[in-house]
């Protein structure tokens, strides 16, 4: 038995989509998803609808001027044919004319959720945090199996092995994802353990990076107390959550560089900054050497010699003057302690018995003037070694008798 080859196969599909005139000259309508231009001018694309798509090639000498304001999303008719490519089993449009129809419902629906929650400030400058110089613990976020994942622990391996990363698996297209990814975006960002975070994905169709327009996931990255790298699609892909980010990465590789500062870097800088702080203490202590010189030579040794005689010879004069006001005011205090205390002994009352006098008391009561004595009563002399008791007979009173 005689089997097809795989080649016949595909030329016989070849064959009859070229004999088939409908296919060879159509006028179809849809979205344009993963736009992108060729080194050598050609313009590579999807066109698709909201149940199918189709592969579909613009080639450089059909362009002209039509592709100059087409972007992703937008809504086109196109002009072709169908064809097949034979080596890689393919079916392609083949674009002869394009016509752009502004843009697309999917692309309206973006800028549409974009105008919201920039006016409710998820994008704003002002809210953006920066990456920290030196992390340790970088979260990371998409599929568990993709070529990303794997992308990012080899810039890690390579830049800074020091750095422990954290996985947290989401999906990264299809129906359900935006709400996983926002869950996970939210459980992160609140792991105050961690100092920064990549939320990343490869390169797809506006369609395929829907999730990430999402205002959950957007809403998320924006809470987020963790600083967040976004690095979604290729460079040309912009998606909401780019904007609410704190950096936007052109690809997970960037993405990685960015969160992971080399090892080989922070071992120059260190050196550079001690050679740095080295140059700056000598350059100082070279300073202090000639400011010492130039004040040494100011000062003169012998002369300074002779200013500090003369300095102590001053101190000496102020301090004898001192020592004489000192001692005259001590003199002239003691004198008047001496005046205050001969008036004390004057009034001391031993002192007065002492000499004779002696302190009478009649009644209980102590005599101060003659009027005040009654005879025929007893009257005490107080004298300093004991009391003298006594009657009174009679009392003069300057001549005057007081019987």
């Amino acid at each position: 038995m005689k089997y097809a080859s795989v080649t016949d196969v595909v030329r016989r599909i070849k064959t009859d989509i070229e004999k088939d005139y409908r296919l060879q000259s159509i006028a179809m309508e849809g979205n344009i998803m993963g736009l992108k231009r060729a080194s050598n001018g050609h313009y590579y694309m999807t066109l698709c609808d909201a149940n199918c798509s189709i592969r579909a090639i613009l080639f450089r000498n059909r362009a002209g001027r039509a592709m100059e304001h087409v972007q992703e999303g937008d809504h086109v008719v196109v002009i072709g044919a169908v064809n097949v490519y034979e080596k890689g089993g393919t079916v392609s449009f083949i674009i002869e004319r394009l016509f752009s129809q502004g843009i697309g419902a999917l692309q309206a629906q973006y800028e549409k959720i974009k105008r919201e929650l920039e006016e409710q400030g998820f994008f704003s400058l002002a809210h953006k945090k920066e990456i920290p110089r030196f992390p340790w613990h970088v979260g990371v976020l998409t599929s568990r199996t993709g070529a990303v994942l794997h992308d990012i622990h080899k810039i890690a391996a390579e830049r800074n092995p020091y750095i422990r990363i954290h996985l947290y698996p989401i999906p990264v297209q299809g129906a359900g994802a935006a709400a996983k990814i926002a869950a996970a975006l939210e459980k992160a960002g609140k792991n105050l353990k961690l100092d920064v975070l990549i939320l990343a994905r490869g390169g797809g169709s506006l369609e395929d990076l829907w999730c990430f327009n999402d205002p959950q996931v957007v809403q998320a990255i924006y809470q987020s107390a963790i600083p967040v790298i976004s690095a979604i699609g290729h460079e040309t892909d912009t998606t909401l959550a780019d904007y609410a980010a704190d950096v936007r990465a052109a690809t997970p590789t960037h993405a990685a560089e960015l969160a992971f500062p080399s090892i080989r870097d922070i071992e120059m800088d260190l050196a550079a900054y001690s050679q740095r702080a080295y140059e700056l203490l000598e350059a100082r202590l070279e300073r202090c050497r000639k400011d010492m010189s130039m004040i040494k030579a100011r000062i003169q040794p012998q002369r300074y010699a002779a200013f500090l005689s003369l300095k102590q010879g001053q101190v000496s004069q102020l301090r004898n003057a001192a020592v004489q006001k000192i001692n005259l005011a001590i003199a002239k205090k003691e004198g008047m302690l001496r005046e205050v205390q001969a008036s004390l002994e004057a009034m001391n009352p031993g002192k007065l018995v002492q000499r004779g006098y002696g302190q009478l008391e009649q009644s209980g009561r102590i005599i101060t003037q003659i009027a005040q004595i009654k005879t025929d009563e007893a009257l005490y002399i107080q004298l300093v070694d004991g009391r003298v008791k006594t009657d009174v007979k009679e009392v003069d009173i300057y001549g005057k008798s007081n019987r």
